[in-house]
């Protein structure tokens, strides 16, 4: 989108560009052994392979409703429940999305069913492993920084929980 915009403290007139994108949401999914459920898979526009957590846009759905489907959709897991832990601009000077973080629990696993334009494994890690690994810089997806941000505490409490 282009805007035509006046800055007010300078008179400065010009033109802003950003992207104008639905919402989206990110799932920190918790199972019943107390792992992270994180997928794999190759980013055209990097490049590589990135480890991330599920999720993807709402495609015109609410945002809890589209957060189990993506669950469900790249992991096969289905959640028992979903619970809304806050959201986070994406990239607040070039876009106007936002995305919805949900912590999903009670976990049945299931068949995975991917997009034609999905390749993605599903891999299961406890939180040390997860946090070793965005130390390491192995897990650097700045959507799942953010939403593990968001998810720290409902992370730990159910992991706690489960135990």
């Amino acid at each position: 989108m282009e805007h035509d915009v006046e800055v007010a403290s300078t008179g400065h007139r010009f033109t802003y560009t950003y992207l104008s994108s639905a919402p989206s949401v990110m799932v920190v999914a918790v199972t019943a052994e107390r792992k992270v459920v994180r997928v794999r898979q190759y980013r055209y526009p990097s490049s590589k392979f990135a480890y991330e957590l599920p999720g993807g846009g709402t495609s015109g759905n609410s945002p809890r409703d589209a957060a189990l489907a993506e669950l469900r959709e790249e992991t096969g897991y289905r959640a028992t429940c979903a619970r809304r832990l806050g959201e986070f601009s994406v990239y607040c000077g070039l876009s106007d999305e936002v995305c919805h973080v949900y912590l999903a629990t009670g976990l049945k696993p299931g068949a995975a069913k991917l997009d034609k334009t999905e390749h993605l494994t599903v891999h299961e890690v406890t939180v040390d492993e997860l946090q070793a690994m965005v130390r390491r810089g192995q897990f650097c997806d700045g959507m799942g920084l953010a939403a593990l941000a968001i998810a720290a505490d409902a992370l730990r409490e159910a992991v706690a929980e489960s135990a």
